[in-house]
């Protein structure tokens, strides 16, 4: 099975991805903490999947470090968050994919699929 980090505080949101990626055959492991990039180098996880809004780091600035990262920056990233800005700041911290909230469930399967796999 594929494993997925998912970098999210919010506990309804955590319950309903962790529903929508176990249905599609993947194993999600819930971050709700600050998460060296170490960490998840370790992991090694197929996807990492990051909200923008943290209340312990900025989404933004762990989707650069893992993208800057030696050990990690062949790893797909995800930033999601309902901020406005998301392309932009998608952009800029080399994410491969963002997806707006409130996400459409068959696209955000779409989206893991076509990275994770």
């Amino acid at each position: 099975m594929k494993k997925v980090i998912l970098v999210e505080d919010d506990v309804d949101t955590v319950y309903v991805v962790e529903i929508i990626l176990n249905n599609a055959g993947y194993t999600v492991i819930n971050i709700n903490r600050e998460l060296p990039v170490e960490e998840i180098a370790a992991i090694n996880p197929d996807l990492v999947i990051v909200d923008y809004l943290l209340p312990f780091t900025s989404g933004h600035t762990l989707c650069a470090e893992i993208k800057n990262h030696p050990k990690t920056k062949h790893i797909p990233v995800i930033l999601y968050s309902a901020n406005n800005l998301l392309p932009k700041v998608a952009h800029e911290c080399k994410a491969d994919a963002f997806i707006p909230k409130p996400f459409d469930i068959d696209y955000f399967v779409n989206v893991v699929q076509r990275l994770a796999n």
